[in-house]
Formats: C-alpha cells, structure tokens, sequence
C-alpha cells in the first residue's frame, strides 16, 4: 500500500491545505493521504492554537473522505516530532511513502534533521507556493490557493477557511487574539 504523509502545523487548517490533499490524492499512486498536525513545529518555537484542536479541527475536516485519514501519532507525543521519527514509523507498515510539503519548505530542506536518511525513506512531493520554483527531482503539486495560515491569524477570512470548522476557528482566533508577530 502506498501512501502520502502530509505533514504540518494546520495553524489554522485552510482550504489551500485541502487542495494539496485532493491534488494528491488525483495525481500520485497512492491509496491514502495521511494528514499528521504536529504537536509544535521543531522550526517554530509554538503555535497559536492548541495541538488537541488543531487536530480536531482536520478529522471535522475530512471525517467524509475515505481516502484520508487524520493522524494522532506526533499529538500524542506531546512535543516537537521530527519528521524521520513520523517516516519511521509509517515506513514499518507501508510499502511506499510520499511525502508533501510546500515549496516555501525547499530553501530550509536539507537542514531537517537526519535529512540524507529522510531522503532514503521518501519520495518527495512539492506543492507550489509563491511561485517559487520546484525542481525537476521532486514530484511538483500545482495548487492554486494563494493563503497562509499566518496570513489567516492575522486577519480570519471565512471564504478560506474549510466550511465543516469554518466558524469554530474564527471564533478561537477572534476570541484569543492568536495573532502571528
């Protein structure tokens, strides 16, 4: 069986982030996108909303989708994950394991930790971000959904956000002020 790890901190969850699961999901030889949210980003220093929430908000999400399934594995770790932990694991149990991330990742991409045994166990899927250009090497995901989540926190746009939690993080946000500085 193969699968897709799409990984992140969902910070809050948008409609870009379901464009790369469908993108996925239509163009690369897989029979499951697994969405993992991190409990805290190794890059970030926290998050905004908690991990429990944010993992909430993405089974709300796709609690319909047959073809994708939410993961709890880093949540329940209760600390920043690196992504070779996440690989290994899945890696025992599945035949072949793309992995997804936004092109915005690529410039900082051979400084992930374990990076040379990471590339050994993944086959990389870029989706595209702000036009940044994807090189040849990496399977390229093309979304159209010009949005960050920091972009969102600083200002909570309905039309973005997914509509199964659309007002739920709109009111988190707006009610704990979770802005991104």
């Amino acid at each position: 069986m193969n699968i897709a790890l799409y990984g992140g901190s969902f910070d809050p969850p948008h409609l870009g982030h379901i464009h790369v699961v469908h993108a996925a999901l239509k163009s690369l030889d897989i029979d499951r996108v697994i969405v993992v949210p991190a409990f805290v980003n190794p890059f970030k220093s926290g998050t905004h909303a908690p991990a429990e929430l944010r993992l909430k908000w993405l089974q709300k999400i796709f609690y319909d989708d047959e073809n994708v399934e939410v993961s709890d594995i880093e949540v329940r770790e209760n600390r920043a994950v690196r992504s070779i932990e996440t690989v290994k694991q899945f890696a025992a149990v599945y035949e072949k394991i793309y992995f997804i991330i936004g092109a915005d990742n690529l410039a900082s991409l051979k400084q992930w930790y374990r990076f040379d045994e990471l590339n050994t166990l993944v086959t990389w899927v870029v989706a595209t971000r702000d036009k940044i250009e994807i090189a040849e090497k990496y399977i390229q995901l093309t979304v159209e959904q010009p949005i960050s989540s920091s972009e969102l926190r600083e200002q909570i746009e309905e039309e973005h956000l997914p509509k199964e939690v659309a007002n739920e993080i709109k009111t988190y946000y707006e009610e704990n002020h979770a802005r991104s500085h």
